[in-house]
């Protein structure tokens, strides 16, 4: 985290989560409303000596933060999350909307690591990122990990070998049969052509992956 910068998004984000005004921020911190709003639309910078009183009056750090623990986990899975958000060209209000999460409130708190979100949400951001199911909560339990060595790719992970490598706990429960056959399906498809036989044969899915098949490959009672 860069201690000597604001990022303009961030800002006015915080702002409004706090429920301050434009004038309240520019009263704290001893300057225009006009030089608030211009930070806010990336027109000029914070000086760095108004960074510190910016961050303060936005109760935001103003020291260099952990780089381990839940907290640091948190602010590195709401970094990521913003950055992909930005990548698929979506604002938090529409993409909010898009997750079915109603208001953007549970986006911007998740974004910035103040709130880890309820499961239900965290399964409705997840999906909307195209992130693994269950991720979230694989990643909130390696306290014990570097926190700005978790990448995009790991979240996105074809398995959960690497993740679970790391300490991460297996959350297939989360996920519903039909996400699960299609994810199965998805990467048997992704098997070189002279394995696949043998990947379906051990699998029980030689003649199909569908729900049904699989209960009878897992030796459920025939008629």
């Amino acid at each position: 985290m860069n201690m000597n910068s604001v990022d303009p998004d961030e800002i006015r984000s915080i702002r409004e989560s706090l429920g301050m005004s434009a004038q309240e921020l520019a009263e704290s911190v001893g300057v225009s409303v006009k030089t608030v709003v211009e930070w806010e639309h990336g027109t000029n910078a914070v000086p760095t000596g108004k960074v510190k009183a910016v961050r303060k009056a936005l109760n935001m750090s103003t020291e260099p933060t952990p780089e381990f623990g839940y907290a640091a986990l948190l602010r590195r899975l709401g970094q990521l999350a913003k950055q992909r958000r930005e990548e698929i060209g979506m604002g938090r209000p529409s993409f909010a909307r898009e997750a079915g999460l109603g208001s953007d409130k549970t986006v911007t708190q998740f974004e910035f690591g103040r709130v880890l979100p309820s499961g239900t949400s965290q399964r409705k951001i997840e999906k909307a990122l195209g992130w693994r199911l269950g991720v979230i909560d694989d990643v909130m339990r390696m306290v014990d990990r570097k926190a700005s060595t978790i990448e995009m790719e790991s979240l996105d992970a074809e398995d959960s070998l690497y993740l679970a490598a790391q300490g991460g706990v297996s959350s297939l429960a989360l996920v519903s049969n039909d996400d699960l056959i299609a994810e199965l399906k998805r990467r048997l498809e992704k098997v070189p052509a002279p394995l696949q036989a043998d990947v379906k044969d051990i699998y029980g899915l030689a003649a199909s992956t569908n729900v049904e098949h699989l209960e009878d490959a897992e030796g459920g009672d025939d008629e």
